[in-house]
Formats: structure tokens, C-alpha cells, sequence
């Protein structure tokens, strides 16, 4: 089970690496899974709403809080799948 405290850090992580995508109006959960954490986002398209599922490190979505290179790769990762919510 993940502690608060990473739960608590992979959000931010996750807020940041939405925000430099320029992603608009979004809601989001980071949750662990059987296979892994997945990273839920539900965002604002020109049409509604689009609801994306990537799988994600928490390692990585830690370490992206330090290293804007490790943040910079979050975002080219996550980019094709959230194009249409970005602003």
C-alpha cells in the first residue's frame, strides 16, 4: 500500500506535468493497482471531456520534482495521449 506521503508527492507531480502541457480544466487520481500506478485524468476538450489512463512510476513521478529532465520526459511520454485537452 502506498503511503501519504507518496501519494501526496505523485500528485504533485502529476499537477506540474499537466500544467507545462497546458492542459485546462482536468480532474485526476493516482491509485495503486495490482500491475502498477495508474494515473487517471479526466480533461476539457474542445468537444467535452476525455478520460485518459496511463500506467506511471512513482519513482519517476517523485524524481520529476527534482529533475526538470525527468519532468521533461513525463511530459513528451504524456503529451500524444492528452494533446486534445492541452490549451
Amino acid at each position: 500500500m502506498p503511503l501519504a506521503q507518496d501519494i501526496r508527492s505523485a500528485r504533485r507531480a502529476v499537477e506540474r506535468v499537466l500544467e507545462a502541457l497546458g492542459v485546462r480544466a482536468f480532474v485526476f487520481t493516482v491509485e495503486q493497482k495490482e500491475a502498477g500506478w495508474v494515473l487517471s485524468v479526466e480533461c476539457a476538450t474542445d468537444g467535452g471531456w476525455q478520460r485518459v489512463a496511463l500506467a506511471v512510476d512513482p519513482a519517476e513521478l517523485s524524481a520529476s520534482l527534482r529533475d526538470p529532465a525527468v519532468r521533461a520526459k513525463l511530459c513528451s511520454d504524456w503529451a500524444p495521449h492528452l494533446r486534445a485537452c492541452a490549451g
